[in-house]
C-alpha cells in the first residue's frame, strides 16, 4: 500500500527485514475441513502433525464468520510464510475453549476475487 516511487512517513520502517522477509506472518484465508466446521478468532495455528505448544506456533486467526453465500465458515489469519502455503492444511487450536480443527490455507479473497460482482 506504500508507493515505491514516493517518499512518506513510515517508508523506512516498512522496509525493515522483518516486514519484508518471506518467512514473516502473512494474511491468509482459512477454511475448516473435517468434522469441526467452525473457526475461533484468537486460536493459534500449528503444522498438522505438530504438538500445540508455543515453540511450534505458526500464526493465529484474527477473524471468523459463517458465509451464507459459500455455506461454511471462513477465517482470516496471519500464518508464517502464508502466501507460499496456499492449499496446505494447518491445525487450529484454542486451548481456552477446547476446540481443535484442521483448516485449509486459502487466498484471503474467497468470493468475487476479480471484482466483477462488485463493479456490476
Amino acid at each position: 500500500m506504500v508507493s515505491a516511487g514516493k517518499d512518506c512517513i513510515g517508508k523506512a520502517a516498512a522496509a525493515r527485514s522483518g516486514l519484508m522477509g518471506e518467512d514473516r506472518e502473512q494474511l491468509v484465508g482459512l477454511k475448516p475441513v473435517g468434522t469441526v466446521r467452525m473457526l475461533v478468532p484468537g486460536a493459534h495455528l500449528f503444522a498438522e502433525g505438530a504438538e500445540a505448544v508455543s515453540d511450534n506456533d505458526e500464526g493465529y486467526i484474527t477473524s471468523a464468520a459463517f458465509s451464507p453465500t459459500l455455506g461454511h465458515f471462513l477465517g482470516l489469519g496471519f500464518l508464517r510464510n502464508g502466501r507460499a502455503r496456499l492449499g496446505q492444511r494447518v491445525r487450529m487450536v484454542d486451548h481456552l475453549k477446547g476446540v481443535e480443527a484442521i483448516c485449509e490455507v486459502q487466498d484471503p479473497v474467497q468470493y468475487d476475487s476479480d471484482g466483477g460482482r462488485m463493479r456490476g
